[in-house]
């Protein structure tokens, strides 16, 4: 064989083990389609290396990763999970719009969209307080028909400092809507907390005598900022159930006083 010969075969072998090495590199970071993304498994592990290696390659195809809820579509919890001893979240992995897998998103990688429903994961999981229901007249009991007063003094917005996605986020809620229940299968919603007496505003006649069971559940919205920046509406609420607390309706018994 010639030195000419072997040169060329030496050369194409090269070239085989380069294009070898091109392809294993170009595959490694989309393991999870590289038997073609049309049979992609949804359940496919992917690292992030490998999500941002296919991401920021220029293949042509269109990739994106949207927070994962952990109870069935409802985003009000996400699934965490660490990565090499980084905590972060798993995100569903959408190849050209159809999903190819999951993989954790470092917390500082989350995107702006899924701040936000991280932030309403944290508005739901805050213990925002009940609202304290005061009756008029006092003393647990109350008239039949009778204007028995109901109202709250809690009408203030409350706010709490977060860290979300290792950012600090206030989140402020707000009453927007007060349900009273007057324990004998009525109630009232109302944008309005009530007022004492004498300036009525919630009120309830009673028809009849007996023990009753009243409480008020309080729905608040909410809003959310990023360090100092605007306001941001959230857009869905919460609802906080009241105490029970007992009232006796009675009737009022006419007495001869004498002097």
């Amino acid at each position: 064989m010639g030195v000419r010969c072997v040169a060329r075969i030496l050369a194409l072998l090269l070239l085989s083990i380069c294009v070898l090495i091109g392809s294993a590199s170009a595959t490694a970071a989309s393991s999870c389609v590289s038997v073609g993304w049309e049979q992609a498994d949804a359940n496919c592990q992917w690292s992030y290396v490998d999500y941002s290696a296919s991401a920021g390659s220029g293949d042509g195809h269109t990739w994106v990763v949207s927070i994962q809820c952990g109870n069935g579509g409802i985003c009000a919890d996400h699934v965490e999970c660490n990565e090499n001893g980084e905590s972060g979240f798993v995100h569903d992995v959408y190849m050209d719009g159809t999903d190819v897998g999951d993989v954790c998103v470092p917390e500082d990688e989350v995107d702006q969209v899924n701040i936000a429903q991280l932030i309403l994961r944290e508005f739901k999981r805050i213990a925002w307080p009940a609202s304290k229901l005061v009756v008029q007249p006092p003393q647990g009991k109350t008239l039949v028909n009778f204007d028995t007063n109901f109202y709250t003094l809690d009408k203030k917005a409350i706010s709490r400092d977060v860290t979300v996605a290792k950012q600090q986020v206030t989140i402020e809620a707000f009453p927007t809507t007060y349900t009273f229940r007057f324990g004998d299968d009525t109630f009232t919603q109302t944008a309005s907390p009530g007022r004492p007496y004498p300036s009525l505003d919630v009120t309830h006649e009673y028809v009849k005598t007996g023990k009753v069971s009243v409480s008020l559940d309080t729905t608040y919205s909410g809003r959310y900022r990023i360090g100092g920046g605007d306001w941001v509406s959230i857009e869905e609420t919460i609802t906080v159930a009241g105490a029970a607390q007992d009232l006796e309706v009675v009737e009022a018994i006419p007495q001869l006083v004498l002097e």
